[in-house]
């Protein structure tokens, strides 16, 4: 009973702690745009032009590997841990889209290549 209570309190503060953490880098993001916000409108009051940055472009191949690395954790520890392929196949979701964002990578690529 009392490991019971114990991993429910663990599971529930790690939940939390996502929470606050997802929230902490949303309000820091606002901030940032926000004094990016002003100091564009200051700009423009005095007449000087503005330089905007360029437009940041997603690096697909780094979030293939990530999510094809935990793909394959996932895969293995659930296979390791419970002995049975069946619970290991859900493994193969985050693998796939790895795999996914990888191939979007190569063919950006090879897109910008040819043109």
């Amino acid at each position: 009973m009392e490991e019971d209570i114990l991993a429910i309190i663990g599971g529930v503060s790690f939940m939390i702690t996502i929470v606050i953490a997802v929230i902490v880098a949303l309000y820091l993001n606002f901030r940032k745009r926000q004094v990016q916000s002003r100091e564009i409108m200051a700009a423009i009051e005095k007449g000087i032009e503005v330089p905007f940055p360029p437009p940041k472009q997603r690096n697909y191949r780094n979030q293939g590997l990530f999510w094809s690395a935990i793909g394959i954790a996932l895969f293995l520890g659930i296979w390791v841990s419970s002995k049975a392929l069946a619970g290991a196949i859900w493994g193969l979701l985050p693998l796939l889209v790895g795999a996914a964002f990888i191939l979007i990578y190569y063919l950006e690529k090879k897109e910008e290549a040819s043109s």
